[in-house]
Order: structure tokens, then sequence, then C-alpha cells
């Protein structure tokens, strides 16, 4: 599918893991993929391997040409070990047994000490970098938003290419897309067996609601995978904008899948202000047959009057759990208001 954001085919679908997920970055017969030690600088002056006849080559190699290049551009002196020039994802990500290898522009790397002639140099000369975000050691999003607190606004920064990327995880119910603009959302990387989509897999199985409610929906993980699983309308609230982005670019993604026959843009998320703690804004819908799913852009305090009647089932997934955990008189007071039960994946 073609990205939102630079317009290039590089997003995955459901339909198009048709085999083993695991053979996107698999080596072909010709490849010599070259494992290095991540503790230990590129030797100065070394020429590191190029691509292989298949177009793809070992993700070490891939860093070792990226440490070079700001070797050249003055950023490090050399003297540094590979793994501290940043934190390389896969696009698409997901759980792989071995070191990947990889087709042209398949690497988002986030970094706090690229520049941004280095980025743009790198992306220049390595063709399996798709992007380069600059990220302090901040975790990316809007910080504390509960009422009557100031929102602490965590972004990164793109510097170069794309930055939008997907992630497989997997149910029993086949392969769920989740899309993310990555400079603004913190790092989520599947697992082989994801104990989130487990979860809610599990609750939807033994309660079968008629509503889900996502109320920290983040990139739309939990109440996309409510959808797959059959829940016939789902509601999908987040207050930080980057989240509501992300959450649309994943119900375009798994659209076949989900049986969805229209999505409905609502509001314009780009003109909204980055963290909405107030009554949630109506944004986007997904509709088909036995499914709809609305998306809001707000906090899940005020959700109430938005959700459909029928049996419900919430689901919280905050970023501090051991903190909300702690939150008995909150969850008491949404199962009085709002119904259901309640879980936390």
């Amino acid at each position: 599918m073609k990205c939102s954001c630079c317009g290039e085919d590089h997003i995955i679908c459901p339909g198009d893991v048709i085999t083993r997920p695991s053979e996107l970055f698999a080596p072909c017969p010709h490849c010599n993929p070259h494992i290095r030690q991540k503790d230990q600088p590129v030797p100065a002056g070394e020429v590191v391997n190029g691509p292989c006849q298949c177009s793809r080559r070992s993700i070490d190699d891939v860093m070792a040409e990226i440490y070079l290049v700001l070797v050249k551009q003055g950023i490090i002196s050399g003297s540094e070990p590979l793994s501290a020039i940043g934190t390389p994802l896969i696009c698409p990500g997901l759980f792989l047994r071995r070191p990947p290898v990889l087709p042209p522009r398949s690497l988002l790397l986030i970094s706090d000490l690229v520049s941004e002639p280095a980025a743009k140099m790198a992306y220049g000369e390595v063709p399996e970098l798709l992007g380069v975000v600059y990220h302090s050691h901040e975790i990316p999003g809007p910080g504390d938003v509960t009422r009557g607190s100031a929102p602490s606004i965590q972004e990164g920064r793109l510097l170069c290419g794309c930055d939008v990327r997907s992630d497989i995880f997997f149910s029993g119910k086949g392969p769920v897309i989740i899309v993310k603009k990555q400079a603004d959302m913190h790092i989520e990387f599947p697992k082989g067996i994801d104990p989130k989509v487990a979860s809610v897999e599990g609750q939807v199985r033994r309660l079968h609601p008629d509503v889900f409610i996502d109320a920290c929906a983040g990139a739309g993980t939990l109440g996309i995978t409510a959808a797959l699983f059959g829940v016939p309308q789902v509601i999908m609230c987040d207050v930080w904008h980057a989240s509501v982005w992300s959450a649309i670019q994943s119900l375009r993604v798994n659209k076949k899948k989900l049986g969805i026959s229209e999505i409905r843009i609502c509001g314009d998320i780009a003109r909204r202000p980055p963290v909405w703690a107030g009554e949630p804004v109506l944004i986007c819908t997904a509709s088909g047959k036995g499914v709809q799913i609305n998306l809001y852009h707000g906090s899940y305090e005020f959700l109430g009057p938005h959700l459909p009647s029928g049996k419900r089932l919430t689901a919280f997934d905050p970023f501090d759990k051991a903190s909300f955990r702690k939150n008995d008189l909150f969850l008491t007071e949404w199962k009085e208001n709002v119904g259901g039960e309640v879980f936390i994946p």
C-alpha cells in the first residue's frame, strides 16, 4: 500500500503476507550475511559488502555502512561501538529468530547523534534506509494528561526519508498490520505471541461483547483485533494526535481483512491540537457488513455519551500500567457509569 506521507509503496497489507512473514527478511542462496559484534567499532577503511544479487543485505552491514557515513561526516570518531549510532527498526516489524537481510527502504534509524546533513547523506548512500529520526531519550507522547495537568509533549524529528512503518502482530485469525508514524510513537516491537493481542482474543471469545472500547487506542492494535474477532461495534479513542493518525492508517491497511467497505474521515486530525484531553471528537468511521468502528480524538473520561448500547467490554492500555492499576476508584466508577467488563491487557 502507498504511504500516506511519502507516497511510496512500502506499507505491507495483510493480503501480502501469503507465506511465512519471516521470509520477507530471509537470505537467498547467494546471500552471505555478516554477523558483527555490536560492542565493537567498524574497522576504519573497511569496504562494507554491498547488496546481494537479490537486492538485499544483512542488517549488520547496513548499519556498518551508516556508521562509516557518520565517521566521514565527523558525527562520531570511529572508536564508538556499532550499537552507539542508534536503534534500527525494520519495516515491517515482526518477530524473527535470526538477524534479517534487508530489502531497499526497509530500515528506520532512531538516533540522538545524527545531524540532518549526515542523515541525508546516509539516505542517499544506503539504499536500505527508509528514514532517520532524531530522538532524545524521552519517550514520545503527551506525558501526563490527567485532568488539570498540562501535557509535556515529546516528539521526534524526521531528518530525512519517511518515518511511517508497520508492525505485524499475529492472532488466531492471521496477521494484524499496525501502522505508526514512528517519530511520534513509542516503540512497541512485535513478539512471537503478543500478550496484548492474545488477551483481547481471550476476552472477546469469553464474553462475546456487542461493543469493544479501546480507551487508550494508540495505533489501534486492540480495537482492530477485537473487530477481527467479530465484535460488531468498536470504539477507539486517544488523546494523542499521532495515535489517531496512525489508527486511521491501520484501519486503511486492514480494510479488506475486516470486511470494511467504507472509511469516512469526519475531522482533519492535522488541524487538531497535538493533545486533546477534553470531549472526544469523532475523526473517522469505518463500516462494513457486521462491523462499525468509530475513532475519536479526546479523553476516555468523557467517552460515555458516545458509546452505543449493548454488552460492553473495555480495554485500558495506558503507558503507565502500574499506576493505572492502582486507580481502583476510577475503574469502579467506569464499571458503574459505562457498564460491562474492564480489563488491562
